[in-house]
C-alpha cells in the first residue's frame, strides 16, 4: 500500500511564492510542527511503513526526516527518487502565487513538458505499486495533483486545474493499475 504525504509548510508557502524544483525552501517552523503531526497519525493508523521515499528537494526530505524519527524509522533508509520532485514551473518559478490556470502554468518559459511530468510519475508509481509492503510517500503539490489527473484519466495539460493535497496531509494511493 502506498500512502503520499505532501510536504510540511515550506518558506515559499509563507511567502506566497511558486517554488516549484527551482526554489528549493525549507520549512518553516509550522512546517516542521505539522510533519510532527503528521507522523503521529500514522504511527497510530499506519504502524507498518517498511520504506519511505522522498524527492530531492529540502522541504520534502526534511519532512520525511521527522516523519521517520517520529515514527522509529531508520532515517538512513529514506529514498530519494528525483521522479517525484516537484513540476518545474519554469518561469514563474519564484513569482507571486495567483490564480492560473494549467494552461499558463504549463506554457511558461522553460517550464517542464506536462507529458514528461505524467511520465516520471507513472513510471515511479508503476515500480512501486507491485510492492506488498507498505510505503510512505513524501512529495509535493503538483506531483499529488499529477496523480490526481492519472487517477481520472485526465489530460496532462490540466492537471494544475486539480486542487492541491494540504500541506503534510496523507492520502492513500490505492488506485493505480500498473498494467493500464
Amino acid at each position: 500500500m502506498i500512502y503520499f504525504v505532501r510536504h510540511g509548510e515550506s518558506e515559499a508557502n509563507l511567502k506566497g511564492v511558486f517554488a516549484g524544483q527551482r526554489d528549493d525552501s525549507v520549512l518553516t517552523e509550522k512546517g516542521k510542527e505539522q510533519a510532527k503531526a503528521t507522523a503521529q497519525a500514522i504511527k497510530a493508523e499506519i504502524p507498518n511503513v517498511v520504506r519511505i521515499f522522498c524527492s530531492p528537494l529540502k522541504r520534502t526530505l526534511e519532512t520525511a526526516n521527522i516523519i521517520a524519527q517520529e515514527i522509529g524509522f531508520d532515517k538512513n533508509g529514506i529514498e530519494i527518487d528525483s521522479r517525484i520532485t516537484e513540476y518545474d514551473m519554469g518561469s514563474l518559478t519564484r513569482t507571486p502565487i495567483r490564480k492560473i490556470s494549467s494552461k499558463e502554468l504549463t506554457s511558461a518559459q522553460n517550464a517542464e513538458n506536462a507529458a514528461d511530468f505524467r511520465n516520471r510519475v507513472c513510471s515511479f508509481l508503476q515500480q512501486l505499486s507491485k510492492s506488498p509492503e507498505t510505503i510512505l510517500v513524501v512529495s509535493h503539490a503538483g506531483v499529488g495533483r499529477m496523480m490526481e489527473t492519472i487517477k481520472n484519466n485526465g489530460e496532462n495539460q490540466l492537471f494544475y486545474d486539480i486542487p492541491a493535497y494540504p500541506n503534510a496531509s496523507v492520502n492513500k494511493i490505492d488506485w493505480f493499475d500498473p498494467e493500464a
